[in-house]
């Protein structure tokens, strides 16, 4: 499946008469959790924050404590885990990865909704954790050169620890359902998602400043990750075609 043809399932998915709520449905949620990110405080999003905070706690020793208004609190690591650390991009990143990427070869479109948003979250929890865990030691390291800076650093690891998992979520369940589709989801929902998104609104509000570094790095990483995860199977697949 190339690009043009996961572009057609999206648009299939969500046009397709009979199918046509679920997808719509799904966008809707997708944007709906966005907007309810944009404006909630760390309370109104316990529900995610809560158990990645208790991942990095019990399971990489991170100690996290929740504290009203602000968030979680490592003292050790001088760090706070709040809104802005909650991997709700992450989660919306996933379910419509997975929801339109694999919804063609499920009859019941609203079972694999429910499905694709429950993966999701368990998939964002567990990673978010994995990240905050990695963030805390990071942060307190001292080898930060001139090239890069702590800020940068934070969102590399985070764009990589993101996008790898979205990928090996994305592998995970190409490789249980036994098919086989576009590599290029992934990328494009995770470019779209963490740039494209953004920068509407940012030239809605009248104001991109500063976005062309960011949208530089994400983009650079996702390239780079994308070239050396994939590029050994199509070239092993070229070998192979041609012999």
């Amino acid at each position: 499946m190339t690009a043009r043809d996961f572009k057609a399932s999206v648009l299939w998915a969500v046009i397709d008469r009979p199918y046509m709520g679920s997808g719509l449905a799904a966008l809707s949620l997708a944007l709906g959790i966005k907007a309810f990110y944009s404006h909630a405080g760390s309370s109104e999003l316990l529900w995610i924050l809560a158990p990645s905070a208790w991942l990095a706690r019990f399971v990489g020793g991170i100690d996290l404590a929740y504290e009203p208004g602000a968030g979680f609190i490592s003292h050790t690591y001088r760090m706070v885990v709040g809104p802005a650390c909650a991997g709700v991009n992450f989660l919306v990143i996933c379910f419509l990865t997975l929801y339109f990427c694999f919804s063609l070869y499920f009859p019941d479109k609203v079972r694999w909704l429910v499905s694709s948003a429950i993966l999701s979250y368990i998939a964002a929890v567990a990673v978010n954790g994995l990240r905050i865990f990695i963030s805390a030691h990071l942060w307190t390291a001292e080898f930060y050169v001139l090239w890069i800076t702590p800020s940068q650093m934070h969102r590399l690891v985070g764009t990589v620890v993101y996008f790898v998992s979205l990928l090996g979520l994305y592998i995970a369940v190409e490789s249980a359902m036994g098919v086989r589709t576009s590599r290029s989801g992934p990328l494009l929902w995770y470019v779209g998602m963490t740039l494209g998104v953004p920068l509407a609104g940012r030239v809605i509000a009248g104001g991109t400043s500063g976005f062309a570094e960011h949208a530089a790095w994400v983009l650079g990483i996702v390239l780079v990750l994308s070239t050396l995860i994939f590029l050994p199977t199509a070239l092993r697949n070229r070998v192979f075609w041609r012999a």
